[in-house]
């Protein structure tokens, strides 16, 4: 089965809350979901933080700034490839 860009999104969304005021709470986990992109990527950023501080020789693995830069090429090259 191939896997298109909006399934990464539904994916994402189900996983993550991303439902505004309605993302507070999964009852069913009783866990608390994201609000929106910018609280997820502040969580990744402290992630990131967090641990850099465990193991300071990984500083590739757990740059934020380098992930983000990765993270917009793989985006581009996603985007070109949906519309071929």
């Amino acid at each position: 089965m191939t896997f298109t860009n909006k399934d990464d999104a539904i994916k994402i969304k189900k996983l993550l809350g991303m439902r505004g005021d309605n993302s507070l709470v999964d009852e069913i986990n009783n866990v608390e979901k994201y609000y929106n992109v910018s609280d997820v990527l502040i969580a990744l950023m402290h992630f990131c933080d967090y641990r850099l501080e465990l193991n300071p020789d990984d500083d590739f693995n757990f740059d934020f700034e380098s992930h983000l830069i990765s993270a917009r090429e793989g985006y581009e090259e996603n985007k070109k490839e949906e519309k071929v």
